[in-house]
């Protein structure tokens, strides 16, 4: 795993845990969203308005819908190449 992929993983983490209330060492890449983290339906739409306004991108809610597991929402991430400082300097 990249610096990068690190980085975006912890933000990602530190994001479902504000969102759920999770214990940080849940959320791992294979933890399923609603039975392991506790994500429920207004979580999702709390994850679409933090990865707005932590890493500037848009989810589309259908691509919301279909996440599963942290590491879709990972994956997702990383295949829209977010760039930290992007973020970091919104």
């Amino acid at each position: 795993m990249c610096p990068e992929q690190r980085d975006l993983q912890g933000r990602l983490i530190e994001i479902l845990h504000r969102i759920s209330g999770a214990d940080p060492s849940v959320i791992t890449p294979d933890a399923r969203l609603m039975e392991d983290v506790g994500i429920d339906s207004l979580g999702f739409y709390e994850i679409l308005i933090e990865a707005d306004t932590s890493f500037g991108i848009r989810i589309k809610e259908e691509d919301l819908l279909r996440f599963r597991t942290v590491g879709d929402i990972q994956r997702h991430l990383e295949s829209l190449d977010i760039q930290p400082s992007h973020a970091e300097s919104a």
